[in-house]
């Protein structure tokens, strides 16, 4: 991949990070209409290309699942595209689409989804994430980038030269033996999911040295208020929120620590969620032509986090996405989101302790690491109900949760 690439969309997102609210939405407007061509190429789009956006219908993953070659801009079949995805995943030349990187991504769902970029897509997303996730003086140093992924992912494996390293970490290996290889990696970026941070933190006593850490980043699955102050403490390094799905480049903290929607590439329109204050996002992806994202609804649930934010990004600040709409707990019209049910058992629990908790219309189950004493179980599940006003039974069972693979779920509504 062409360094002048990156270079070019690193220079084209920080012009954008200077941009107004109407400067950005003025910028939309032109990339929905270089987006036609692309949109006219794509069979399930081809009959609304050259209408404005709201005459597109809004659809789920799944729908672009069921059938990858209605879904993409380069006449590339369903099964011909699953084929590269799966030999992009074992490394097996047999399969693989020259110039194009294709492969499985893992969204909050915990289901399978297809991506698809071209060089100069997957140059742009490299450029975004450089411009969004760093202050200007760290790319004109050598980084060294620490990536933690279920499967490894050719949209970082070519890039490299003289500033930027990457280094996949799969999340199958054991913990141990990852905190040896990323202490002889000794790496200035550290990116994974918070369940592999909070293994990596415990384990820090174990004598993990990463001296040259500057920016660790979080993803994939929710991280809650007190995880992020607790491994900020072991490492020295705050953890920053990574909003990415496959449907897209949603959303990245800036230096300051705000979460800010993508909002120079991407058309975002928030959905209220019934009886919270939060919302769900439905994306169309302004720059991506080998595979139009176009009003996709994510599972996401988000809320606002402020009108402005010192950094002077206009994209919306939101909150880091706390879990999925799905697992919203519903009694009536009393609805509880997945991250206050997280703040209070971190509260009660303290981190790193490990539990899952079920809820349903008849009951909500807490199962809680064995470690934790009997007493304090019992106390903290009743505190636990009177804190949040539950108006079921509130169960315990002892037994350690599942291992967290390939994604956390800490919250889970089962109706």
């Amino acid at each position: 991949m062409q360094s002048s690439a990156i270079l070019a969309s690193i220079l084209r997102t920080r012009r954008a990070m200077r941009m107004t609210a109407p400067e950005l939405a003025r910028q939309r407007d032109r990339q929905w209409a270089a987006l036609q061509p692309a949109l006219r190429r794509t069979p399930a789009l081809a009959d609304l290309a050259g209408k404005e956006p709201g005459a597109f219908p809004v659809v789920a993953p799944a729908d672009m699942r069921r059938d990858y070659g209605a879904w993409n801009s380069l006449g590339l079949d369903h099964d011909r595209l699953c084929r590269a995805a799966d030999a992009a995943e074992t490394g097996s030349a047999e399969g693989i689409i020259d110039g194009l990187g294709v492969g499985w991504s893992t969204g909050t769902s915990g289901q399978r989804g297809l991506f698809i970029a071209d060089a100069n897509e997957r140059a742009d997303y490299i450029g975004q994430s450089l411009a969004r996730l760093l202050p200007l003086r760290a790319m004109l140093r050598p980084q060294r980038i620490a990536l933690h992924l279920r499967a490894n992912s050719n949209l970082y494996s070519d890039v490299g030269g003289r500033f930027f390293a990457f280094r996949y970490f799969p999340l199958a290996e054991p913990a141990a033996a990852t905190r040896e290889a990323l202490a002889a990696f000794a790496p200035t970026i550290l990116i994974a999911p918070p369940h592999r941070l909070l293994a990596l933190a415990e384990g820090n006593g174990c004598g993990v040295s990463m001296p040259a850490l500057r920016h660790i980043f979080f993803g994939s699955e929710p991280m809650s208020e007190a995880e992020i102050d607790w491994v900020g403490e072991v490492f020295g390094v705050r953890p920053r929120s990574i909003y990415q799905a496959t449907e897209g480049f949603v959303g990245a903290a800036c230096t300051a620590g705000a979460l800010h929607l993508n909002e120079h590439s991407l058309a975002i329109e928030l959905e209220p969620v019934a009886d919270t204050p939060g919302f769900r996002p439905v994306v169309t992806d302004l720059r991506r032509h080998s595979q139009p994202v176009v009003r996709v609804r994510l599972d996401d649930y988000l809320e606002l986090a402020g009108e402005s934010c010192a950094c002077g990004y206009a994209g919306r600040v939101v909150r880091p996405v706390a879990g999925r709409v799905g697992d919203i707990w519903r009694w009536g019209r009393q609805a509880i989101a997945p991250g206050a049910v997280a703040d209070c058992l971190d509260s009660l629990l303290g981190v790193p302790a490990l539990w899952q908790v079920i809820g349903g219309p008849q009951t909500v189950e807490l199962r809680l690491d064995p470690r934790v004493p009997a007493e304090s179980a019992e106390r903290a599940a009743a505190q636990f109900r009177e804190r949040l006003s539950i108006p079921v039974a509130v169960s315990l069972s002892h037994g350690r949760p599942a291992e967290p693979f390939p994604k956390r779920r800490r919250v889970v509504w089962h109706d």
